[in-house]
């Protein structure tokens, strides 16, 4: 469970909705870091801000800190090698690329069930938490299966949350979207960002739409 599509894409998309700007975001808590790689783009994206990154699994905090260790933004990273439950702090934004399965068969490999499965960190915890680690004018953003939408938008608006923006992901026009980027806050967001985006290019062949291209260049050498 190393890099993925969706942590890519979260990453390259967190903290941009209208409500925020680079100026506002000096502390970022990415909850479930994994390899950190979600942490690493945004420290590279908000060259201002002080990320704190928390993995529950030992073999992907230590991952995660060598590859903080390695980067350029190894003194603004933070990796926390802990449950986020308990975490004592607020941040201007809070993200989260986490475990999403539910009643699905598991594999005989304990950390691949940590990283996929959301028996650790159900989903109205993870709000919870969320809410409780953001500042007032904070927000988090997070990835989740479209297919869980509903359930989403009840946890969050049960917990106090306004949704500020919801990015609908599909493969194509011909797709149905499969993934959303979502945005919530504590303050009223009166309308809502509410688009959807193709994530390949019309020609196919594993390549990245124009939008999504745009938005990664900055993190390919």
């Amino acid at each position: 469970m190393k890099v993925g599509t969706d942590a890519l894409i979260l990453g390259a998309w967190a903290g941009t909705t209208p409500q925020q700007g680079d100026q506002n975001v000096r502390h970022i808590l990415d909850i479930g870091t994994g390899s950190g790689v979600l942490a690493l783009m945004l420290a590279q994206r908000f060259p201002r801000a002080t990320i704190d990154a928390v993995e529950l699994e030992d073999g992907a905090a230590r991952q995660a800190q060598e590859n903080a260790k390695r980067s350029p933004f190894a003194n603004r990273i933070r990796i926390h090698h802990r449950a986020i439950q308990g975490w004592q702090g607020e941040a201007d934004l809070v993200v989260c690329n986490p475990p999403f399965f539910r009643d699905h068969p598991k594999s005989n490999d304990r950390k691949r069930n940590l990283a996929r499965h959301d028996d650790a960190l159900p989903l109205r915890v993870l709000f919870t938490i969320a809410k409780n680690c953001m500042h007032a004018n904070g927000a988090f953003d997070l990835v989740f299966p479209e297919d869980r939408a509903e359930e989403v938008i009840e946890v969050a608006q049960d917990i106090g949350l306004t949704l500020s923006a919801k990015i609908g992901l599909r493969a194509t026009p011909h797709h149905e979207i499969i993934r959303s980027l979502w945005s919530w806050r504590k303050a009223k967001c009166d309308r809502p960002v509410i688009e959807v985006w193709n994530t390949e290019s019309h020609e196919g062949q594993g390549r990245w739409s124009e939008k999504l291209a745009s938005r990664l260049e900055p993190f390919v050498r």
